[in-house]
């Protein structure tokens, strides 16, 4: 990811910026952070002021951000910003509404061509295309709301998409919702979207976020509700489970939720967050797609939300929400037990819930 000349990428954070009834949001918008290449970053700045960019991320220049808000028509907001490289600032390129209450995720396809948003509240996925060479957010081709609920009365009372995650290798979009406790499979180009399969889980997994392996074949869905880390591996017919593991050491009792999961390079090393436990877990992934729990390493703030491998995967920073903190850890891939993570120091950042580097 370093731009030739050796300039490092800069870390931008997606934020909440006012109270809402599961955070104090205390950020004026969307920050920033260089960052030096040594698991060190400079001072959180104000990358521009925008209203709770809880989800943003980047592509070939390009920051896409969404505002977790709801108009009077019931529908949140989608932006793209151009970085510009000298002054590391953010150039508005434009905005569009959401098509649903709270947009929490947002993602482009691999080609570049297709910006998609899971509405949380809205219970409903959108697909945007993107116009060539500028990134701008073009014309919204598809709104799909989502009919359901789950087993929990008051977190599964409705639908709630929580994120929309690309196929690396096929038109496919992949859409955990939390409360319908399914994966939904949406095919997709310019006729808009098209489901093309779910996929089940048990009642009050709550599944929140997937990573792909990097072969493309495998995928790790974490469950928000009942601390789980789910493998699944490509067949013929779809995508099958294959293995589940608790994100939590045994005999935990603390209340937690998982929140993000990211898979190292090598395929090897897998990590999610825990909120309430506020730790990261670290999985070693191995033949026949076992996942074997090697550490559980406290983040030292609280509510980790999301967590990101730096670009050469020597450190992994976590964004502790509820602590207005930054973590950096060490990565050891070829250590085992604590050791696989190191903390290294923590980072003043208000609010911070999403991290992504450009």
């Amino acid at each position: 990811m370093n731009e030739p000349g050796g300039r490092q990428p800069d870390l931008f954070v997606g934020t909440y910026t006012e109270r809402l009834p599961h955070v104090d949001g205390q950020a004026p918008g969307i920050m920033r952070a260089h960052y030096s290449g040594r698991g060190e970053l400079g001072d959180a700045t104000l990358a521009t002021v925008f209203r709770n960019p809880s989800w943003v991320t980047a592509f070939e220049g390009v920051l896409y951000a969404v505002s977790e808000t709801r108009s009077d028509g019931g529908e949140g907001d989608v932006s793209a910003y151009r970085i510009d490289p000298d002054s590391h600032t953010l150039v508005l390129l434009g905005m569009q509404p959401s098509g649903g209450a709270d947009p929490a995720h947002l993602a482009v396809s691999p080609d570049g061509r297709y910006l998609a948003a899971a509405n949380y509240s809205g219970g409903s996925v959108a697909l945007f295309g993107l116009q060539d060479g500028t990134g701008r957010i073009g014309e919204r081709l598809a709104v799909v709301k989502h009919e359901g609920e789950g087993a929990d009365p008051q977190r599964q009372e409705g639908p709630h998409p929580h994120m929309v995650a690309f196929d690396p290798s096929r038109p496919e979009l992949f859409v955990p919702d939390l409360g319908l406790d399914a994966v939904v499979v949406y095919g997709f180009g310019p006729e808009g979207l098209k489901e093309s399969g779910r996929i089940g889980l048990p009642p009050g997994t709550g599944p929140r976020h997937l990573a792909f392996h990097p072969s493309g074949d495998v995928f790790f869905l974490v469950g928000e509700l009942d601390n789980s880390l789910r493998t699944f591996r490509r067949t013929e017919s779809g995508f099958v489970p294959v293995g589940s593991v608790s994100l939590l050491p045994e005999g935990t009792d603390a209340a937690s939720t998982a929140a993000a999961v990211r898979v190292h390079s090598s395929g090897e090393l897998v990590f999610a967050s825990n909120r309430g436990h506020d730790s990261i877990s670290v999985f070693r992934f191995g033949p026949g797609a076992a996942l074997e729990l090697i550490a559980n390493v406290p983040v030292r703030g609280q509510a980790p939300r999301d967590i990101v491998l730096t670009p050469d995967e020597r450190h992994l920073l976590a964004a502790n929400q509820d602590s207005s903190s930054v973590t950096v850890f060490s990565l050891d891939p070829q250590a085992t037990g604590e050791n696989t993570l190191v903390y290294v120091r923590e980072y003043w950042v208000p609010t911070p819930v999403c991290l992504a580097w450009a």
